[in-house]
């Protein structure tokens, strides 16, 4: 069972992010418009705080961060200051907004959008390196970012359609090919819905599901593994992280949820963890190269 591990009121936390280079977890409150950054070591706990939704935010290897922010793509400083708007949107922010990310093997920021209403398939998912390209349009939400060990597979879902699926991925051109369903979590009549993702080192996936209070653990084949619960009915997005990368970290929300929730869930909205036996993949830093060529 996941535990809490650092009590938090996040409206929407996600996005949480290990950096080796720093030995730090970072996730978002998209709503607080706040970054978060943990020492394990020594728990420290720092929070940046912005004038805006805040999605994901990765390491730049040229230091600071990447932010995909409501606005769009932002460079922040270390110390979390907004330093310049790389690029709008993607979209336009009133009618779909940054809501899952991820950054590949090349330092490729793969960032997806979401509905703001979360109720219409205005979304698409778009990759980062300089330039923006869009991969995937007609989303409504967009999750479930995560690629395989071999960096052979983009796994995505649509959280509305409990649909989560798996495209060929050219790591080097940076595209995509045509999906095939990994697993349908409607069908496999688990709680919830398939919000933000990771993979461990054995290619199996691990999902987040929303409004389900439980983490999945699927196999390389989509077939489920384990379920993992947690006192708190909205966790949003897990990943991997300490120095072996065998803590489960998962972020959670408290947004929408009645009092007479909460006061059974005090720990909604918290940071929560647990030990596992296989390690995740190690993080990756956004490194730009100017723009894909290809």
């Amino acid at each position: 069972m996941l535990e809490p591990h650092l009590t938090l009121t996040m409206a929407l936390g996600e996005g949480p992010h290990w950096d080796g280079h720093q030995q730090r977890l970072h996730w978002t409150d998209i709503l607080g418009g706040e970054l978060h950054q943990l020492d394990p070591d020594n728990n420290e706990h720092r929070v940046f705080r912005f004038d805006e939704p805040l999605a994901y935010a990765v390491p730049d290897e040229q230091g600071g961060y990447l932010a995909a922010f409501r606005s769009g793509l932002w460079h922040l400083d270390d110390q979390g200051q907004k330093q310049r708007q790389l690029v709008e949107g993607p979209q336009n922010p009133d009618i779909s907004w940054c809501n899952d990310g991820h950054c590949d093997a090349h330092g490729r920021l793969w960032i997806g959008t979401k509905n703001a209403e979360e109720a219409h398939p205005t979304g698409a998912l778009f990759s980062y390196h300089g330039d923006v390209r869009e991969h995937i349009n007609g989303v409504t939400i967009s999750n479930g970012i995560a690629i395989s060990p071999d960096n052979r597979w983009l796994y995505f879902s649509d959280t509305p359609t409990h649909h989560i699926y798996r495209y060929p991925l050219d790591i080097d051109a940076g595209t995509l090919g045509k999906p095939e369903l990994f697993a349908d979590t409607r069908a496999l009549a688990l709680p919830g819905s398939p919000d933000g993702a990771a993979i461990d080192e054995a290619g199996h996936y691990w999902v987040a599901m929303y409004g389900g209070g439980v983490v999945v653990h699927f196999d390389d084949h989509g077939k489920v593994v384990e379920t993992l619960p947690l006192l708190a009915p909205n966790p949003t997005k897990v990943t991997f992280g300490d120095s072996d990368l065998k803590t489960l970290y998962v972020t959670c929300a408290r947004q929408g949820l009645e009092q007479t929730t909460l006061d059974q869930y005090p720990d909604a909205g918290s940071l929560f963890s647990t030990r596992v036996t296989t390690p995740g993949l190690p993080g990756h830093r956004y490194r730009d190269t100017g723009g894909d060529t290809t």
